[in-house]
């Protein structure tokens, strides 16, 4: 690892000295700039690096080593084996360059639709209910930006649990910062409010009816009306090349309701 990577990580003065490191070493490795098998320089060349006491270099990595990231070995020092669990730990709303949130509405496309068709085959009376609520708090939320973002972060997460695929929570639940991002994006126009609790409304239709194929094609509509309002404004997907996510015709690898 280049040790110039490290060094140029400006520790703030009056924040929490070993989070703020943590949180620096994580962004390193979400962009790339830190993999597996990279050495840590030493702890005193940390410390001076930074202009912090060893005391917080060594509470960081603890923290590091309690979450597998990190491994000490013989006439080496430490080394990175797993940035994994560091995505967990960003705050992912400071990551907005257009790549990433097209990555973030290709990403959802995928697993909004199959969450929904799980729930709408395993909800019971209660995860129903939970689902309910976080349309009421979506409607008294109208037309406030932040309130309906946490409304509409709440019925997604609520329908993974409804899904009972504990995996595809722990993936909504993680990226629920990084979602957030996308979600503030389609908020940027006040007709979009309606129109996206419209789209929840119809996806709690589909559940409550336990109709997987509804729910589905419900869920697709509404992450699909999400991509255009987060590029309506301008931004681009970031990647050259790309080309545009295509729906699916029917019989091209889905299965459609008959």
């Amino acid at each position: 690892m280049k040790s110039s990577l490290l060094s140029d990580i400006l520790i703030p003065r009056g924040a929490s000295v070993a989070e703020t490191i943590v949180h620096e070493v994580a962004g390193l490795a979400i962009d790339g700039k830190m993999r597996p098998g990279d050495r840590f320089p030493s702890e005193a060349e940390l410390a001076e690096a930074w202009k912090v006491g060893r005391s917080s270099i060594r509470e960081a990595f603890r923290v590091f080593q309690m979450l597998g990231v990190t491994t000490a070995k013989p006439g080496r020092g430490t080394i990175l084996v797993n940035t994994a669990p560091l995505f967990a730990l960003i705050d992912w709303s400071h990551h907005t360059r257009p790549e990433i949130v097209s990555d973030i509405v290709e990403a959802r496309l995928a697993l909004e639709p199959l969450i929904a068709s799980l729930a709408a085959k395993r909800a019971d009376e209660d995860g129903i209910r939970r689902i309910e609520a976080t349309i009421e708090a979506g409607r008294k939320a109208l037309g406030n930006a932040e309130a309906s973002i946490q409304a509409a972060l709440d019925f997604h997460t609520a329908i993974a649990e409804a899904a009972g695929n504990e995996t595809l929570l722990l993936v909504t639940k993680l990226l629920r910062s990084l979602y957030q991002e996308s979600a503030r994006l389609t908020r940027r126009r006040p007709e979009s409010y309606s129109h996206l609790l419209a789209d929840h409304e119809k996806i709690l239709s589909a559940i409550r009816n336990r109709n997987p194929e509804a729910a589905a094609r419900a869920s697709e509509a509404h992450m699909r009306r999400g991509l255009k309002l987060v590029f309506a404004g301008g931004l681009s997907s970031g990647k050259k090349g790309r080309a545009p996510v295509k729906k699916k015709k029917p019989g091209a690898g889905a299965r459609t309701r008959k």
